[in-house]
């Protein structure tokens, strides 16, 4: 089968969305499936990272319009590429975060390969302009043969939206790659870790008001906080840096690096507003770290409250607070027991979100696309 994906941002990104990719593209290419990537040549360069394909897939970058907010959308000039390596495609999937599903509405009656819409983010609704652009999105969405999202918030939405061919797979990890953390008992310190984009939207502000809180509390002279990331927010986390001695912040911090940070962590902290379904999340508990993070989609589908982690009001710091203390508790009055809650945590991961278990259901899903599709035509 001839797969190909278009994700208008540059896998250099480095987001979780082209972490994603990258690994459900190596992984079809090992299962023997011609993949195809198209990206457009954009991409901050703030994340600007090196990137190589590894011989697993073709890849192509477009010339880009970048238009005020929002996502850039392909030049003119490269719609016919597009449409051709679409055409020569048994199935594409189409990163269909607002507003990239309406320019494929433009071009789609010249595409004859079936169409799969992707979501890894989605719109805050809160926001005004983005509560009116739901109504065309409703519509604009019809372009699409089906659906793959990543949390059950999302499968209701399309299906409330009346779209049934909508398909949920939670995103997946490599457990080789991400083992069980070291033992707590031989740690002097309790590593809470945040992993992501230094931005509003993950929770950049209320993590510092949390390390405030904490900080303010001389009970808690062992904790650590751990940042690995970049973003438009990191002057804020540079002033944090100076400010407390119990801050740690790596900014430049290649993926190849994660799983030894995440073994040398105590938990993972996720104050974010909005998620898809966080990598960082299932990496953190594939080595047995529980989380606590606000209780929204994508993070509320894999993180079970009491048992691999807390969940929290959205900015509540107060919330975040009582959910770090509690492991905290645990940590310092039993390593061992702690411990024991870590490989309980690592065996949850193992059973649902190993990668192996999440690319059968993703290739089954194009295949029955594929089908239908042609049953269709």
């Amino acid at each position: 089968m001839i797969v190909t994906f278009y994700d208008p941002m540059n896998m250099r990104f480095g987001g979780g969305g082209e972490r994603w990719l990258f690994e459900v593209s190596k992984r079809l290419s090992q299962r023997g499936h011609e993949v195809n990537i198209i990206n457009l040549k954009y991409t901050p360069m703030v994340n600007w990272r090196d990137f190589e394909c590894g011989g697993y897939f073709n890849y192509f970058e477009l010339p880009y319009v970048k238009l005020p907010r929002g996502f850039p959308f392909p030049s003119l000039s490269s719609v016919s590429r597009m449409v051709r390596e679409f055409n020569n495609s048994d199935i594409v999937y189409f990163y269909a975060d607002a507003p990239n599903e309406l320019f494929l509405k433009i071009f789609a009656s010249r595409i004859r390969s079936s169409l799969i819409g992707g979501f890894h983010t989605f719109m805050q609704r809160k926001i005004t302009l983005q509560k009116l652009y739901t109504f065309i999105m409703k519509h604009s969405l019809k372009v699409f043969d089906a659906f793959h999202v990543p949390n059950t918030y999302l499968l209701r939405l399309l299906q409330d939206w009346g779209y049934k061919e909508v398909f949920f797979l939670p995103n997946g990890v490599d457990t080789l790659t991400f083992k069980l953390c070291n033992n707590p008992a031989n740690s002097p310190t309790f590593n809470i870790l945040f992993s992501g984009r230094l931005s509003e939207e993950k929770g950049v502000g209320v993590l510092i008001k949390i390390i405030r809180q904490i900080n303010e509390n001389s009970n808690f002279h062992d904790m650590r906080f751990i940042i690995v990331g970049t973003g438009p927010l990191k002057s804020l986390i540079r002033s944090t840096v100076k400010k407390y001695s119990n801050v740690e912040h790596k900014v430049r911090l290649s993926h190849s690096n994660m799983p030894r940070v995440y073994k040398n962590s105590s938990m993972l902290l996720l104050p974010s507003y909005s998620e898809g379904m966080p990598l960082s999340i299932l990496e953190a508990q594939s080595c047995g770290l529980p989380v606590v993070g606000s209780n929204i989609p994508g993070v509320k589908d894999v993180v079970i409250y009491g048992e691999t982690g807390a969940l929290s009001r959205v900015g509540s710091v107060d919330e975040f607070v009582e959910g770090i203390k509690r492991y905290h508790k645990l940590w310092r009055a039993s390593p061992n027991e702690y411990y024991s809650l870590c490989k309980k945590i690592r065996k949850y991961v193992v059973e649902n979100y190993e990668w192996t278990i999440i690319i059968n259901e993703f290739e089954k899903m194009l295949r029955q696309v594929v089908s239908s599709s042609q049953k269709l035509n």
